[in-house]
C-alpha cells in the first residue's frame, strides 16, 4: 500500500513557537556583546516554526492515494410493508481520478458492484471525496456529507450535513470497545457516530462507521427504519420502510 500523500498546502501546518525567557545582561563590555549574542540567538529562535504531521491532525484515518481501490463485503436488506429482502454482494471503490480547484483537491471515486467473486464488476455510481485542511467531504449521489474533522479527537462534535440542504445532525467520534475486523484486532481506530436513535415507537435510526489509520473506512453500520403509528398504515407497531446495511472492509490494493 502506498504511503500517506497529502497536497502541499495541507502536508504540514505550522505554528511559531514564541520565547518569554529573559537572559540577564553581563558586566563588562565583553560581557554586553555575549549577551547581544544570547539575544540574537533567542530572537532567531522566535522565528523557527515546529511541524505538525498529517498523523496528528488525523490526516491518516483517511488517506487518498491515486489508483487505490478497496472492496467490502456487503450485506443489505430492505424493509417494506409487505417484509423484507436481503442482498448480499461485493463493492469495490477505486479512486482513478482528481480535480483541482484553487487550494484543494477532489477525489473522483468509482464504484462498482458484483454478486459474488466469480462474476463481473458492474458499473454503479461515482462518488467524490475532498479533503480541506478542516473536513473530509463526500459526495454520495450528488450530495455532500461531512465525514471527518481535524483535528480527529474523541468526542468532537460537527455538523454532518453542513455542506448540503438538509436538517442539521451532529456527528461525533468514538472509540471502539475490544475493535475487531474479520476477528483480527486493530489499532488505531475511531469510529464516527451518525445517527443515535434508540427503538421507539416510530422506529430507529442507528448509523455508524469506522476508520483506521493509514487504511480509511473499514465498516459502516446502517439500521434505519419507520414503524406503522396509526391504523392508516396497517397494525400499529409494524415495520413499514427501512434498511440496513453492514458493510466491511476485505481487500485493498493498487492498480498502478
Amino acid at each position: 500500500m502506498d504511503n500517506f500523500k497529502l497536497s502541499s498546502e495541507q502536508r504540514k501546518l505550522k505554528i511559531s513557537i514564541s520565547s518569554t525567557e529573559r537572559i540577564p545582561p553581563l558586566k563588562g563590555g565583553r560581557g554586553m556583546f555575549i549577551s547581544l549574542l544570547i539575544i540574537l540567538s533567542i530572537l532567531s529562535s522566535c522565528n523557527e516554526t515546529k511541524e505538525i504531521g498529517p498523523e496528528v491532525l488525523g490526516y491518516d484515518f483517511y488517506p487518498i492515494n491515486a489508483g487505490e481501490y478497496k472492496i467490502y463485503d456487503v450485506k443489505e436488506i430492505r424493509y417494506q410493508i409487505s417484509g423484507f429482502d436481503t442482498s448480499y454482494y461485493q463493492l469495490r471503490e477505486t479512486i482513478f481520478d482528481s480535480i483541482p480547484a484553487l487550494d484543494q483537491i477532489t477525489y473522483l471515486i468509482r464504484r462498482d458492484i458484483r454478486a459474488s467473486e466469480s462474476e463481473e464488476w458492474e458499473s454503479d455510481s461515482l462518488w467524490t471525496a475532498t479533503r480541506t485542511a478542516n473536513y473530509l467531504s463526500i459526495t454520495e449521489n450528488n450530495i455532500p456529507f461531512i465525514k471527518l474533522t481535524f483535528p480527529v479527537t474523541l468526542g468532537r462534535e460537527w455538523d454532518g450535513n453542513s455542506l448540503n440542504s438538509r436538517g442539521e445532525v451532529t456527528y461525533y467520534y468514538q472509540t471502539l470497545e475490544n475493535p475487531a475486523i474479520d476477528s483480527v484486532s486493530i489499532d488505531n481506530h475511531i469510529r464516527v457516530i451518525i445517527e443515535n436513535i434508540e427503538e421507539n415507537v416510530t422506529g430507529i435510526d442507528l448509523k455508524s462507521e469506522v476508520y483506521v489509520r493509514d487504511v480509511g473506512l473499514v465498516e459502516k453500520d446502517y439500521l434505519t427504519y419507520k414503524k406503522c403509528t396509526s391504523s392508516d398504515c396497517g397494525e400499529i407497531g409494524q415495520i413499514i420502510a427501512g434498511r440496513a446495511l453492514k458493510q466491511t472492509l476485505i481487500e485493498i490494493n493498487n492498480e498502478e
